[in-house]
């Protein structure tokens, strides 16, 4: 008897000791505590900050960059005045008048737009949160943390990070309005909406999707007037928002702009106009598929691979099938509308107006993509979960989510690899090295571009658009710097101030293979300018060096130094290969 009573007690320990956990639930575990614990909203946030900082100065400013630079280093009252020519709103232009008084290096006149984007990132939290639950928030501001498309902008001196910004909290507003008025949710939707109506034009058109949204609970709602007040808000903080910039003085030209698009879509056959016959006498966007993937498509999400591209818009596709499948109507509606109306209502802008297409044009539209993202991924989730439980649910989650972290921040790592901006940084270092300060110093249509980086220059926009004009400031000095860029052939004269000077026998130094810079002597022959070139501080850079190589091929013995230092400082062996066939080429 007592035997048996061991062997059943010792069974009965075999019985309640524990297994050992499988890897699923050791999985699970791990996952469930970074869903559940705040800590992943403070490293999202500090993983944001710092790929926003990250090299920030490495590139130099570019010529959008400069060109809001000049104009926020004039006095305050004389800066309303200049942004017409620029098509601009005045907000990030006065807030960065402000800030650059405090410096004027790079890094530092790029760090608002970094403190932009990272305010950005708690609002997408909040609206993801109200949207989808903790972990959808979640996932939604690590999405907007990582999205290259978002980093880029808020490595930028430009408005757009700031107008994103704006747009978030006018959602956000109007949302939870739509839930209850309250006070705290009214000036929200009054500074959203003032802060994204006063950085860019074509921010406003977020406008079409809130009415669409408010539309469809006025069609749907029971208490309808609660729907007409939540409309009347938005029309009343809208409308300080636009009395705010008619009082800036762009009554006319948005009347005459907005005259000219609703004629135009009014009689759609104008949209085909020719481009000389547009008001910016340009094509504007191309109507095509491989035009809106490459243009549109790929730069939303990542342009380094067709498989991601496809991967991640498809699970946009079905979040926003998952939120149908939910019964979530009015969300998926938002959602849309907010991702394709503004889209579509841009490009036809562009079209019409006959101007460029660029990807930062519709960034307002980025939140509502990454939200149907976010809401592919949980719907994957939730149907993985019914199909074959929790854990294949976490498996797939995780690949889910590993993939898209994976090509975002591959995408991240070629901004900060892929140098693709105009070199004025280096233009001006090199005049302050080697220009005199009695020389003529002047760029080809852009000249606003040296205002900032080479402060004696301080020429007015067009004020060198044509030769003679030219001619004349070369006239005044015995040596002169001539500048000139990838945008000084739209001139009109700019091919002919390109030939004449090379006629003149100036020296053209390629300072980037979008800037070159030619060196003028008012009274002195080629031969002695290439002579005082050889004394000048140069760059180390191989095109540069091959370029001073071509100009001295009279003087074989010194062209040779330049073609060997151009084959010492080649960034890859093809470029090598060219530089050292053009040495052997040389005269003895």
């Amino acid at each position: 008897m007592h035997e048996q009573t061991l062997k059943k007690n010792e069974q009965t320990k075999l019985n309640t000791t524990p297994s050992k956990p499988s890897p699923f639930s050791i999985l699970h575990s791990s996952f469930s505590i970074l869903y559940s614990s705040s800590f992943i909203l403070y490293s999202t946030l500090l993983i944001g900050f710092a790929l926003r900082l990250y090299v920030l100065d490495i590139e130099s400013l570019w010529y959008d960059e400069l060109l809001e630079l000049d104009i926020t280093q004039h006095s305050l009252n004389t800066i309303l005045p200049l942004l017409p020519r620029h098509t601009a709103l005045p907000l990030d232009y006065i807030l960065l008048h402000f800030w650059v008084l405090f410096g004027r290096q790079d890094f530092w006149v790029r760090l608002p737009a970094v403190f932009y984007g990272m305010l950005a990132l708690p609002v997408a939290y909040q609206l993801g949160r109200t949207w989808f639950g903790q972990r959808g928030g979640q996932l939604l501001m690590a999405l907007m943390a990582l999205s290259p498309l978002h980093l880029y902008y808020s490595r930028e001196a430009r408005p757009y990070s700031l107008l994103l910004l704006g747009v978030l909290i006018a959602c956000y507003a109007v949302w939870h309005l739509r839930r209850q008025i309250r006070w705290r949710y009214l000036v929200m939707l009054q500074v959203g909406t003032l802060i994204f109506a006063l950085s860019h034009f074509f921010a406003n058109a977020i406008y079409m999707p809130l009415f669409g949204l408010l539309a469809a609970d006025l069609i749907f709602s029971k208490n309808r007037k609660h729907v007409m007040r939540v409309m009347g808000a938005v029309l009343i903080t809208g409308g300080i928002a636009f009395a705010t910039i008619l009082a800036l003085g762009w009554g006319g030209p948005m009347l005459k702009t907005s005259r000219g698009f609703a004629e135009t879509i009014l009689e759609p056959e104008r949209f085909t106009l020719d481009a000389e016959e547009k008001p910016n006498q340009g094509a504007g966007p191309e109507i095509s598929w491989n035009y809106f993937r490459f243009k549109v498509l790929k730069p939303m999400v990542i342009r380094h691979s067709d498989i991601a591209m496809w991967v991640i818009n498809g699970l946009a596709f079905v979040g926003f099938v998952f939120l149908l499948y939910q019964k979530r109507y009015h969300l998926a509606w938002f959602l849309s509308i907010w991702l394709i109306v503004p889209s579509l209502v841009i490009l036809a802008f562009l079209l019409h107006q006959g101007t460029f297409f660029s990807i930062r044009y519709i960034l307002s539209t980025l939140p509502a993509y990454l939200a149907l993202v976010a809401a592919g991924v949980l719907g994957v989730a939730v149907w993985a979960n019914r199909l074959g439980g929790r854990q294949i649910a976490t498996v797939v989650s995780a690949v889910l989510v590993g993939f898209i972290v994976f090509n975002f921040v591959y995408g991240v790592t070629l901004i900060y690899d892929n140098k693709v901006k105009e070199d004025w940084r280096l233009v001006g270092d090199f005049l302050r090295k080697n220009a005199h300060p009695d020389d003529t110093v002047i760029v080809i249509n852009g000249e606003e571009t040296l205002n900032w980086y080479y402060p004696p220059a301080d020429a007015e926009p067009d004020t060198y658009d044509k030769l003679e004009t030219v001619q004349e400031a070369l006239d005044q000095t015995d040596r002169s710097w001539v500048v000139y860029s990838i945008f000084s052939p739209y001139l009109p004269e700019g091919r002919q101030i390109k030939v004449w000077l090379s006629e003149q026998g100036a020296i053209r130094l390629v300072l980037h293979h979008d800037i070159a810079v030619y060196y003028y002597g008012r009274n002195a022959d080629p031969l002695q300018l290439l002579a005082e070139i050889r004394e000048f501080a140069l760059p180390v850079d191989h095109r540069l060096y091959a370029s001073l190589a071509r100009e001295n091929r009279q003087n074989p013995a010194v062209a040779r130094q330049y073609y060997l230092l151009a084959i010492e400082n080649a960034p890859d062996d093809e470029v090598r290969a060219d530089y050292e066939v053009a040495l052997e080429a040389l005269q003895p």
